[in-house]
C-alpha cells in the first residue's frame, strides 16, 4: 500500500481539470475498442452496450463524487488524484484486452505493469489488514 501512495503523492496533473478529463478519455477509447472488437467479430449487441455505458456512466460519478469530497470537506488532493488513477488503471488494462481481441499485439511489459499495478490497488488492503494483525500480534506478545 506504501508504493501505490507513493505513485499517487507523485502523480501531478496540470489542474484538476486533467484528472477528469484522462480517465473520461480513457472510458471514450476503452468503448471505442470495445465497439470495434464487436464490430469485427460481428457481435454487436445494444444490450451490452447500455450496461457498458451505464457502467463508465457509473465511472464519471465516482469521479465527480471524489471532486465533491474534495472541494466540500476540504480533503487533499491525493484523495481524488488516487480515484482518478484508479480509473486510469482500470481503463487502459481494458483497452488493452480489446486492443489485443482485434489483434493489436501488446507488450508484455506493458501487461505485467498495468497487471501489477491493479493487483496492488485490489490487495492493498488486505496486505495492511495483514500487516496490523502481524504488528498487533507481536505487540500483545511483548
Amino acid at each position: 500500500m506504501d508504493e501505490i501512495q507513493s505513485i499517487v503523492t507523485q502523480l501531478h496533473y496540470r489542474n484538476e481539470l486533467w484528472a477528469i478529463m484522462i480517465p473520461i478519455a480513457l472510458m471514450a477509447l476503452d468503448i471505442l475498442t470495445g465497439l470495434i472488437n464487436a464490430w469485427i467479430k460481428n457481435e454487436i449487441d445494444s444490450a451490452k452496450l447500455r450496461k457498458g455505458l451505464a457502467k463508465k456512466m457509473g465511472e464519471i460519478t465516482v469521479i465527480l463524487i471524489g471532486e465533491l469530497f474534495v472541494i466540500g470537506f476540504c480533503l487533499p488532493n491525493v484523495v481524488f488524484t488516487g480515484i482518478s488513477v484508479y480509473l486510469v488503471i482500470m481503463e487502459l488494462i481494458s483497452i488493452c484486452e480489446n486492443l489485443e481481441k482485434i489483434g493489436v499485439p501488446i507488450p508484455k511489459f506493458i501487461k505485467n505493469a498495468l497487471a501489477v499495478s491493479n493487483e496492488k490497488i485490489q490487495n492493498g488492503s488486505k496486505d495492511d489488514k495483514e500487516e496490523d494483525k502481524d504488528g498487533s500480534e507481536e505487540n500483545t506478545s511483548d
